[in-house]
């Protein structure tokens, strides 16, 4: 069977308050999970999306960046899907897509493959990175752009 690997890195314990102690003593966790039976299937016949309430704020000094303060996300996760749902879509505070609750997400249209941009919020997953080079290698045409919820209707699939 297949795993996946967890990798969290702190910068360990620390005292009361937002600033670091002056000597840093870096906490490491590493776990192993099997990947989901599900998503195989999801692979084949792709998931069905229910756009989250809860939207995403903008902090440009962290977007891209996968760390433990994505309260958001914690908010997000934490409402039960309605039936026949797989996943959340989670939009920005101005209505732009930027995510699922656990996935990049990526456009068609034509021969253009657009992917949100993650200027002002978002994570830039591992995956994300992986399919862009593979559409690259494909000579396909790839754009990181903003992508209102209002667009969704002009893609021919997602």
């Amino acid at each position: 069977p297949h795993h996946c690997i967890k990798l969290i890195v702190s910068r360990g314990v620390g005292g009361r308050g937002y600033t670091p102690p002056k000597t840093v003593n870096p906490t490491e966790i590493v776990s192993v999970h099997a990947i989901p039976s599900h998503y195989a299937k999801w692979q084949q016949a792709g998931i069905c999306l229910k756009t989250s309430s809860i939207r995403l704020g903008l902090q440009p000094l962290l977007t891209g960046m996968k760390h433990l303060n994505r309260l958001e996300q914690v908010l997000i996760k934490s409402h039960p899907l309605p039936q026949g749902f797989d996943d959340w879509l989670v939009n920005d505070i101005e209505d732009n897509v930027i995510e699922s609750s656990m996935a990049n997400v990526f456009f068609i249209k034509g021969n253009r493959v657009i992917t949100p941009s993650l200027a002002q919020c978002g994570v830039a997953g591992v995956m994300r990175e992986q399919v862009m080079i593979a559409l690259l290698e494909q000579n396909m045409n790839i754009e990181c752009l903003p992508v209102g919820a209002e667009r969704l209707i002009e893609f021919d699939s997602a």
